[in-house]
């Protein structure tokens, strides 16, 4: 679904960078709070917030022109070569993950299969990121992100072979776009989130009501082609990830 936060931080909005200005403003206290912390890949701080964004945005396209190649290939010249490729390295399964392709869980995130399911998680990824960039800086970001993806990745694998009983790849950027959500929700719960970009509601009765309805459509095995259980585990991941934050573990 197409998802826009607009921040309750400022009382006046004087231009369109005003929100992200302030929250930079209101979460840089704590930020040089913890900056004494020994931490790791401290370098990624170093990568522009834009350079992150668009990045990713840009792999998730690259990703997705190849595997439009690959299924073009097998439909029109019968050579499923890239695309067995794909499915090895690009979805997230068991048969990946007890072959040691561990990575399959990370580059997972980066694929989608087909337009309408890019254009939406890349436009609800467009949204979402820069608040969330801003609170966290580069690197914690990326971890979130990408450490949300991978937990997903893992919580389908699990579900899908010990509840379902059978291997089912899963791929797509839902789930750690998710964890961001989830934590952004927890992290400004006054937030008003704009559903489709129209509809207004709080952050945190939104976010209740999506782990609500994947959660059912999980236990109940009705999410059907969309992977509801890695969506469960992302919201779960970005609540976690808020609260490791919080308490400084992280």
């Amino acid at each position: 679904m197409l998802l826009r936060v607009v921040p309750r931080v400022c009382t006046r909005i004087p231009r369109r960078a005003a929100p992200l200005q302030c929250l930079r403003k209101t979460f840089s206290s704590s930020s040089s709070r913890r900056s004494y912390r020994p931490g790791y890949f401290r370098f990624l701080d170093d990568i522009p917030q834009d350079n992150i964004l668009w990045g990713i945005i840009a792999l998730n396209s690259c990703v997705f022109a190849i595997s439009w190649w690959a299924k073009k290939k097998l439909e029109v010249e019968r050579n499923a070569s890239l695309y067995k490729w794909m499915m090895n390295n690009f979805t997230t399964s068991w048969r990946n993950l007890s072959a040691g392709r561990i990575w399959s869980l990370f580059a997972s995130t980066f694929a989608h299969n087909d337009i309408g399911h890019i254009l939406f998680n890349g436009f609800t990824f467009y949204f979402l990121a820069p608040l969330t960039l801003n609170i966290l800086g580069s690197r914690h970001f990326l971890f979130l992100y990408l450490g949300g993806g991978a937990l997903a990745g893992v919580a389908s694998i699990t579900y899908s072979n010990m509840w379902l009983s059978r291997d089912r790849p899963s791929c797509g950027a839902s789930a750690a776009i998710y964890s961001v959500l989830s934590f952004l929700a927890c992290h400004s719960p006054k937030s008003t989130l704009l559903l489709y970009g129209i509809i207004p509601m709080p952050i945190y009765l939104a976010v209740g009501g999506i782990f609500t309805y994947d959660l059912y459509r999980t236990a109940t095995d009705k999410g059907g082609q969309i992977d509801t259980s890695a969506h469960v585990a992302g919201l779960l991941a970005g609540a976690g990830y808020f609260f490791l934050r919080r308490f400084r573990i992280l």
